[in-house]
């Protein structure tokens, strides 16, 4: 299976996320700016927390994705309302011709004075999507079920 787990967190939360991604699949988990580049990958996820702009490093990191290095991409943001970013982050792939194979956003209020949490339901609701992802873009997963 070509799949990776790449995150980029400040705060926690998406690591919790990637690390439970990473174990669901038995796959590699790495941050961003990563180790080492994606080649011919069929599918990564990317976790990533926006608070605030979104980071240079992840902004170039995204920048390099194209069809030689993945085929498909599934985000997972964490941030306020859970869709701060998702349209500029497709449309970053997408110019370089990288599909985006499913978007899924987590509300979670961070602010100065306040630190939300991660909720179990959230966490489970964002395995769901991995497992939906990973079905749409792997026959032998549709057949296990």
């Amino acid at each position: 299976m070509k799949l990776q787990v790449f995150l980029y967190s400040k705060f926690g939360y998406a690591q919790r996320i990637a690390d439970e991604l990473s174990e669901k699949f038995n796959c590699k988990c790495d941050q961003i700016p990563p180790a080492y580049q994606c080649n011919e990958e069929k599918l990564i996820f990317i976790v990533y927390e926006k608070y605030g702009a979104l980071d240079k490093k992840l902004v170039a990191y995204m920048k390099e994705m194209d069809k030689k290095k993945v085929l498909n991409i599934a985000f997972i943001e964490i941030s306020n309302t859970g869709n701060e970013a998702l349209q500029e982050m497709s449309d970053i792939v997408k110019a370089n011709g990288v599909n985006i194979s499913g978007t899924y956003g987590i509300a979670i209020k961070h602010g100065l004075f306040s630190k939300g949490k991660l909720t179990e339901e959230q966490l489970h609701d964002a395995m769901k999507f991995g497992d939906e992802q990973g079905k749409a873009n792997f026959e032998f997963l549709r057949k296990q079920g």
